[in-house]
């Protein structure tokens, strides 16, 4: 019986170890999101983002895309875990769903947080990126 529950507790602990393991950034990571940023805050200044968005909509937009490429920045500059990038990818989209209605433009906005994960080599949002295009929350992440 004690055998069992040791076993049980070290799988345990196991398990909560992988979640928030370090995780494996692509080497160029860093630098590429840099170049990202720039490109996006030139499009936040110079207005550039062909968008169906209302003008007055897509400052805002721009400027949370800038936020969430910063912090993806600091994630990576810091011990980067998956479970972080996809707070970080959550939190991005939670302020962008009132801004961005419609689908198409979900769409859109769903691509920037894609190029953010194939930055950092994350294959899978885990369905929050499908879900933020839908209109459908995952709040229970």
């Amino acid at each position: 019986m004690r055998l069992l529950l040791l076993s049980f507790f070290t799988l345990c602990a196991l398990a909560g170890q992988a979640q928030t393991a370090p995780f494996a950034v692509p080497e160029k990571a860093a630098a590429k999101l840099e170049k990202l940023l720039k490109q996006t805050q030139t499009e936040v200044e110079v207005g550039k983002r062909a968008s169906k968005l209302p003008a007055e909509t897509r400052p805002m937009l721009n400027k949370i895309l800038v936020q969430s490429t910063r912090e993806f920045l600091a994630i990576t500059a810091a011990k980067p875990t998956k479970d972080a990038y996809l707070q970080g990818l959550d939190a991005g989209l939670a302020r962008l769903a009132p801004l961005v209605p419609n689908t198409d433009d979900r769409a859109q906005v769903a691509e920037h947080f894609q190029d953010l994960l194939d930055i950092v080599g994350l294959k899978s949002s885990e369905g929050r990126l499908t879900a933020f295009m839908e209109g459908s929350t995952m709040a229970a992440r």
